[in-house]
């Protein structure tokens, strides 16, 4: 059955089922991007949506600049720049021999087991290319749910972001090389260093420029708009220019999200702008992830499911070999991961929508098209399964976060503390007013005297146990108190003691310390 007429009607449809598996997964505790392939899988399978196709230009030109935009955008470059060497290191030269290793194992296995006739080392490399990115969106969701440390998130996110970049312009110069288009090992370098820099220069003066342009406007509206102008102005002029359109929109987003955003933006239009993008990536999301689970074909997928099985293998492989080589290198520059977070690096190496960008952008006469797809859906979904839907066990199990008995604890001793202070102040009330005689009251200010001072000794006890705690009480505490100062400011505002302009001041004043927040080293 087809739900609707038109492919309008069909969108809508298709972003209210995204919209209800958005609210399921809260009670079915199912990671958001998975949950949304599985519901591709069952609407592919009956036909649900049928007049909706990714196509390379949608994915190339609409999709992909969004979202590696919005990610940049909330990049914190001193946080970056702590973990730039271990990014480079992965981003870079990983993806290159994740890339080897899969096209070397793919290349033997197919040939070995399979009569697929021309199946050169130049297809098994392509392959390679299209799966040797990697795309954290399962993965952020986890850790920003289980308090994962942020260190570890800025080397994931961060590889995320510039191997995307590398293996587009791998996977463009082996297309160019299959194509007929053949060159040398040193030309191919040459044209990596080019397209590489380029883009990167081109995103970096474009965001500089975008920034500087927002500074003279305070109009949230006009700052959404400019910032959409830069994200896909950056990727169209790169791709003019014949240089990486991804590298440009990643410089771009950084640029903005770290320059133009406190030089160029007020707290409030920042956070109209986040929420902007928010939404947007959302929305791509949705529709990326669940389309992902249509254009899979399960047929194609059960009769290649050895080469499926073969290439997972190989992908998680070549990571781990990329994770575990890369480690003492990484420590000699300076930087480090531990044995349980590489382990949480090389599991967090989910394939998702950009292997999806770039398997469908082959033409349909491609040569062995119809295995390369099979072997990327199957890829895709297995890591987005498998591996996504495991995530917060291997966390916990590593112990690589807060312990949710320790928060727990912390909670249930925060609780009673609330109560029994409340109870205090009742007690104080009842003895001024002369509603108790002296002597309950002595015996019960005794009590609670105790009491309090028992669950205060537990709390100090728990937050020596476990520092993060403090941190998190820190936090609580410290938007609490901004909030109430807002809203007594606003009261002021409403019984005429301050102008709006004042008003407006003091409320953006208390947005930045608000923002502050999110950065222990401001707090």
């Amino acid at each position: 059955m087809n739900i609707g007429i038109t492919i309008e009607t069909q969108i809508v449809w298709l972003l209210f089922l995204a919209s209800l598996v958005a609210i399921a997964i809260r009670y079915i505790r199912l990671p958001y991007t998975v949950a949304l392939v599985l519901l591709g899988l069952v609407m592919g399978f009956f036909h649900i949506i049928s007049a909706i196709h990714l196509t390379p230009e949608v994915l190339f030109f609409v999709f992909l600049p969004a979202l590696l935009f919005e990610a940049a955008f909330h990049i914190e470059i001193k946080d970056f720049t702590k973990n730039i060497w271990a990014v480079f290191v992965l981003a870079f030269p990983g993806v290159v021999f994740t890339m080897l290793v899969v096209g070397a194992i793919m290349f033997l296995g197919i040939t070995s087991f399979s009569e697929n006739a021309g199946f050169t080392i130049g297809y098994a490399l392509l392959f390679g290319s299209i799966v040797c990115a990697t795309d954290p969106i399962s993965v952020m969701a986890i850790f920003k749910r289980l308090g994962i440390s942020k260190h570890l998130s800025v080397i994931i996110e961060g590889e995320s972001l510039f191997n995307d970049g590398t293996a587009v312009v791998i996977f463009s110069l082996l297309m160019l090389s299959l194509s007929g288009g053949g060159f040398t090992l040193e030309q191919g370098l040459q044209k990596f260093f080019i397209v590489v820099t380029g883009g990167a220069a081109i995103g970096l003066a474009l965001g500089f420029l975008m920034s500087v342009i927002t500074a003279q406007i305070d109009d949230h509206l006009i700052e959404i708009t400019l910032t959409t102008i830069l994200a896909y102005g950056s990727y169209i002029a790169a791709e003019q220019l014949h240089v990486s359109g991804v590298i440009a929109v990643v410089s771009a987003g950084m640029m903005s999200g770290n320059f133009g955003t406190r030089y160029g933006m007020s707290p409030t239009t920042r956070f109209a702008v986040s929420s902007f993008w928010e939404y947007v990536v959302f929305a791509i999301n949705s529709v990326v992830f669940v389309m992902i689970g249509i254009e899979i074909s399960v047929t194609n997928l059960l009769d290649n499911y050895l080469f499926i099985l073969m290439a997972w293998a190989a992908v998680i492989f070549s990571r781990a070999a990329v994770i575990y080589l890369a480690r003492p290198l990484i420590t000699f520059i300076g930087e480090k991961y531990s044995p349980k977070e590489a382990t949480v690096l090389i599991w967090g190496g989910i394939r998702g929508s950009l292997s999806m960008v770039l398997v469908l952008s082959l033409p349909k006469d491609f040569p062995h098209r119809e295995l390369i797809l099979s072997m990327t859906f199957g890829v895709v979904f297995l890591t987005l399964i498998g591996q996504g839907m495991t995530m917060k066990y291997l966390i916990d199990w590593l112990k690589l976060h807060v312990d949710r008995s320790d928060r727990g604890s912390y909670e249930k001793n925060k609780g009673e503390l609330i109560g029994a202070s409340r109870a205090v102040d009742a007690l104080e009330t009842m003895a001024k007013e002369r509603l108790i005689l002296p002597e309950v009251y002595k015996q019960l200010s005794g009590l609670y005297s105790k009491k309090i001072g028992r669950l205060e000794k537990d709390a100090t006890d728990l937050h020596l146990k476990k520092e993060v705690l403090t941190q998190y009480e820190y936090v609580d505490t410290r938007r609490h108190l901004l909030i109430v100062e807002k809203e007594a400011i606003k009261d002021a505002f409403s019984k005429g003691h301050i102008s709006y302009e004042i008003m407006d001041e003091l409320i953006k004043k208390l947005d930045e310390e608000g923002e502050a927040l999110l950065d222990p080293s401001q707090g």
